[in-house]
């Protein structure tokens, strides 16, 4: 079983769907899903580290949940720099900032300028503390220092209704979340958050040619086990990992909601491990400079 800890429907649930198939193929038996939402991600990854560690279940997260979580939430119910048995990044996926279609800016530099006069008149939402789209959103406006009005919702489904039903201004997400809506022209969207444009929403530009390169949030995921999880299980999990990423047909399912498949490099559990610990780090310093104050 896999935990993934949002609602179904969004980015992280496609993500772990996808790898779901194809660790499943490689390993003879179906991966099951269980969406596990509540308090940013915390409430499933917590069910994770108090399962048994017998390879049964395992979990999925990511940049919010496993990193910036530890500075959103400091009463956390688990510490993901020692709690868990990495397993490995599956996927990484650039963030973007749109907008409702009638926002009264076309590109950055004016939506900037416009951020800088409403500051807060302006309304952002999000999918609560941790969540990419609140990170995204912390780092953007804590660089051009504007801050809007954050509007929190409980998933990316209600946030994605208001912004088009023109209730708020706009949120900041994974490309894989409102591709589709930027395509329709439901939305409008300003920048890609990474050093490359997207393949999915390639029109759109990088933030560093609209202007502002110091604004790179790409969102990985990965997949990890309940601490103590013997070694000979999690070599079988993550060689079912290795198999289902060189698979040719789950690249290119993850390529259509606007994510990448990690580099070999980028691969394996204390891989995984190292990125949390210097992805923790490296939020901390970007929320704290963004004058985060958690609850």
């Amino acid at each position: 079983m896999m935990i993934v800890p949002f609602a179904a429907g969004g980015a992280a649930d496609a993500t772990g769907r996808i790898l779901a198939e194809g660790m499943g193929k490689a390993l003879g038996k179906a991966v099951i899903i269980e969406n596990v939402g509540g308090a940013g991600g915390a409430t499933g990854t917590a069910r994770v580290k108090n399962a048994q560690p017998d390879g049964y279940t395992i979990g999925l997260g990511h940049t919010g949940t496993l990193a910036a979580a530890v500075t959103v939430m400091p009463r956390l119910p688990h510490n993901p720099r020692s709690d868990f048995a990495y397993l490995g990044i599956v996927a990484a996926t650039p963030n973007i900032i749109f907008v409702r279609k009638d926002f009264p800016a076309n590109d950055l530099k004016e939506f900037i300028a416009l951020a800088k006069q409403k500051k807060a008149q302006l309304t952002f939402g999000h999918s609560g503390n941790g969540a990419a789209s609140h990170m995204t959103c912390l780092q953007f406006f804590g660089l051009i220092q504007a801050p809007p009005t954050y509007v929190p919702y409980r998933g990316f489904g209600q946030t994605i209704n208001d912004v088009i039903a023109g209730k708020i201004d706009g949120s900041c997400d994974l490309v894989a979340s409102v591709a589709g809506q930027v395509q329709s022209g439901l939305v409008k969207a300003f920048v890609v958050a990474a050093k490359d444009r997207s393949q999915t929403l390639p029109e759109v530009p990088t933030a560093a040619e609209a202007g502002l390169p110091e604004f790179v949030s790409e969102t990985w995921t990965g997949l990890f086990a309940p601490k103590n999880t013997p070694k000979p299980v999690l070599d079988i999990l993550e060689t079912s990992i290795a198999t289902a990423l060189n698979d040719p047909e789950v690249a290119k399912r993850l390529s259509t909601i606007g994510a990448r498949v990690p580099n070999a490099d980028e691969r394996g559990g204390s891989t995984m491990q190292k990125l949390v610990n210097s992805e923790i780090d490296r939020w901390a310093e970007i929320l704290n400079k963004a004058g985060f104050k958690p609850d």
